[in-house]
């Protein structure tokens, strides 16, 4: 299952969300910026509410100890007003290629997923590809659909945006 999300206010690159196995979803897109500067923007506590939410300032970075064994938590204020809390561990950070973590949503206790984000540099653009693999597919299935698609779709719109200075 595959789907791309376009946006005609951006040329360069839509977002791709896909099922890649039985337990993964995956996102990926190209950014118009070297890999440094997407590397910041989704790991600076300063910028990476822009990554984590559709609407940045429903997001409230917890923490964010970006080493290995650090944490991190990022709460989500949705529209209806309730709170979503993503929350983990870094297993693994290669600046400006890879971060590693343990992924889990306070919807769904005691479910812990792994991440995988990966910056490859593609000319002088940048791939980002996103890779959450869960214990099992009705896990993986919970955290898919058109919302997770649309809701991603944004949150990079909003990422290319910030990179390329546009409003």
């Amino acid at each position: 299952m595959e789907a791309a999300t376009t946006n005609r206010t951006s040329v360069h690159s839509a977002t791709v969300v896909s099922q890649p196995s039985e337990f993964e979803n995956m996102a990926t897109r190209l950014f118009r910026a070297p890999p440094e500067r997407v590397w910041r923007l989704f790991t600076d506590p300063a910028t990476a509410a822009v990554v984590f939410s559709p609407n940045p300032r429903d997001v409230t970075i917890e923490e964010m100890d970006l080493r290995k064994g650090g944490r991190y938590s990022i709460r989500v204020r949705l529209p209806n007003g309730s709170m979503v809390k993503f929350f983990g561990e870094y297993l693994e950070v290669d600046p400006p290629r890879r971060v590693v973590n343990t992924f889990e949503v306070s919807t769904q206790p005691g479910v812990v997923a792994t991440e995988t984000d990966e910056f490859e540099a593609v000319g002088g653009f940048t791939r980002v590809t996103v890779r959450w693999k869960y214990p099992t597919q009705q896990d993986r299935d919970q955290m898919y659909g058109p919302e997770m698609e649309s809701a991603v779709a944004t949150m990079w719109e909003n990422a290319a945006r910030l990179l390329e200075g546009r409003p």
